[in-house]
């Protein structure tokens, strides 16, 4: 169950960060293998169980800090004692808009040492688990400088993780992408915009100026996720909050979000959440 949900946007109002707590009852084997659009940082607050990811399964208690990129599937199977967790979803953007991109390597230039369980034999994973929690404090309580503070959290965690892990593989290349910024940041845009209508590659790369195969290529280091897989989960994150704000029918919903029939609708919505329409109405 999710609940007190605080959601940061930018000037244009487009999506940037989001925290919410989630609660869970003991239970075994329950497999809901879901992922989304943004990357996610997640702090266990009380409770312990088991995380799976596809292939890795990590135990968790109280302390642990995790971090997944947008496709990285994961799902909490086994909960050993009631749990609450704590839930940060931030646009890889927010690590790459002033033109550095030494930290989105925590996504795609990850060494061999990396595990989405952050070490906790690491003595900097404590005050990274309290980070989180800060960032959470920031945007529920929405004090002067709230927005600037939330984002400065959130990137000294990521910071922390490229220096003070042996997480990166320091032999990636990066720096020839970062001219590539601007014209990603106006794809993203046109993407929010047309999420409701038929987009090719094509289009989407010419916005851009790239070529097909070398827009696909970036969009997946700089965003964590393939550009086709991140349309869809946008579409579906539309597709819930429609889902729970309005009395539309799920085949106007899923015309409404892009879907050009309603079982490609419930294949990918089931594939993207882990659940069916029906379990957020």
């Amino acid at each position: 169950m999710k609940h007190d949900e605080n959601i940061l946007t930018d000037v244009n109002n487009r999506f940037l960060m989001k925290s919410y707590y989630s609660t869970a009852h003991t239970r075994t084997n329950m497999f809901r293998i879901h992922h989304h659009a943004e990357c996610e940082l997640s702090a266990i607050l009380k409770g312990c169980g088991q995380y799976h990811t596809k292939n890795k399964t990590y135990d968790f208690s109280a302390g642990s800090v995790f971090l997944f990129s947008g496709d990285e599937e994961h799902c909490i199977t086994d909960i050993y004692e009631e749990c609450e967790i704590l839930n940060i979803h931030f646009v890889p953007r927010l690590l790459w808009t002033d033109g550095d991109l030494s930290l989105p390597r925590i996504f795609f230039a990850r060494s061999e040492n990396y595990e989405n369980r952050i070490d906790p034999d690491n003595p900097m994973t404590k005050t990274l688990y309290n980070t989180v929690i800060d960032i959470e404090h920031e945007l529920s309580q929405k004090k002067d400088g709230y927005r600037s503070m939330a984002k400065f959290k959130l990137l000294w965690v990521i910071t922390q993780l490229v220096r003070s892990y042996n997480y990166i593989d320091e032999s990636v290349s990066y720096k020839s992408y970062i001219k590539i910024i601007k014209p990603m940041e106006k794809a993203l845009h046109y993407i929010e915009n047309n999420l409701c209508n038929d987009m090719s590659l094509t289009e989407i790369a010419d916005v851009a100026s790239m070529s097909p195969t070398y827009f696909s290529t970036v969009f997946k280091k700089l965003n964590g996720i393939s550009l086709w897989e991140y349309i869809t989960a946008k579409r579906i994150d539309h597709a819930v909050e429609l889902l729970r704000t309005t009395n539309m029918t799920k085949l106007d919903i899923a015309m409404e979000c892009g879907f050009n029939s309603s079982s490609n609708f419930y294949k990918a919505f089931t594939r993207i959440t882990g659940k069916k329409p029906s379990d957020f109405k």
